[in-house]
């Protein structure tokens, strides 16, 4: 059985008085999964929340391609999922497989609708809680959507990393180029022209190569160090647009699954409309064919 204490620790349940709290804990009922069964899948009718007593459970996303699905979660010991099935009753919208065996505390939806229909002060301080959650998940899209990863990490680097980055850039362009050659051409004529004098760096220029072994060795290390921070910035964009992606994949399935049953409600209140037009008519209700001819 689940401790009101608990319950307290579930968002939806948070402002529940103690009262409350005990009716509600008195709804759950026991349920066991064996390894590798599945809970519900993706469509099923949303009717029901789980608390895990023991066990782990897999929350899985249909995908496109060769990969059909993908573990957006791994839930354990004393966590909770499917609380939104028993507000709106909606299909799921992801798979909920046992990855071992697991022991759940179910409570049906059709009792917890039951049990906000005597206490309405209920049912509106949870609609406040998932409003707000709404709020937060509506702020953390935008804010993934709108962070720059390249500025987040310009404002984490430390003075080598920057001084390696400018090395890098300055390494790989047309002026450092240009600028090498003229110094390797100086160092050279200025030599052969104190052949008749007394070079400082006589032919085959020794100290020359050495200053470039050493140009050398250390502008390779400095240069990868740029790289591997860029390899760092490619991955945590490629995360992050999966992140967005996913985000959005998963609202826009729960918006069409929502516009689904508002379009079948509108179609049977127009059906029951028409119904009463033709029982209410003068002439009784008339045969649809009859009505054609």
């Amino acid at each position: 059985m689940v401790s009101a204490e608990f319950l307290s620790k579930i968002p939806i349940f948070e402002n529940l008085s103690p009262a409350d709290h005990d009716t509600l804990a008195g709804l759950w009922h026991k349920r066991e999964l064996k390894e590798g069964e599945a809970l519900f899948h993706v469509g099923d009718k949303g009717d029901a929340m789980y608390v895990i007593q023991s066990g782990i459970i897999d929350i899985r996303v249909p995908l496109q391609g060769p990969k059909k699905e993908m573990t957006v979660s791994v839930l354990h010991e004393g966590e909770f999922f499917g609380e939104l099935s028993i507000i709106d009753g909606l299909p799921r919208t992801a798979t909920a497989i046992a990855a071992e065996t697991t022991d759940l505390l179910e409570m049906k939806r059709s009792e917890f609708i039951k049990f906000l229909m005597d206490r309405p002060g209920v049912a509106i301080s949870m609609v406040s809680v998932i409003g707000k959650r709404l709020r937060d998940t509506n702020e953390l899209v935008q804010s993934l959507a709108s962070k720059n990863v390249n500025e987040e990490m310009d404002e984490q680097l430390s003075f080598g990393d920057r001084l390696a980055d400018k090395i890098a850039e300055f390494g790989g362009s047309w002026a450092f180029i240009i600028l090498f050659m003229v110094f390797v051409v100086a160092w050279i004529a200025l030599n052969i022209i104190q052949l008749w004098f007394k070079p400082f760096d006589e032919y085959p220029f020794i100290f020359l190569n050495l200053m470039l072994s050493c140009l050398g060795a250390i502008q390779a290390p400095v240069i990868m160090m740029s790289q591997n921070r860029a390899q760092k910035k490619d991955r945590l964009r490629a995360e992050q647009d999966y992140q967005v992606n996913l985000k959005s994949e998963l609202m826009l399935q729960q918006l069409h699954a929502k516009i689904d049953e508002l379009r079948a409600t509108d179609l049977h209140h127009m059906n029951e409309a028409i119904q009463t037009q033709m029982v209410n008519s003068p002439h009784g209700p008339r045969n649809p064919v009859d009505s054609a001819t």
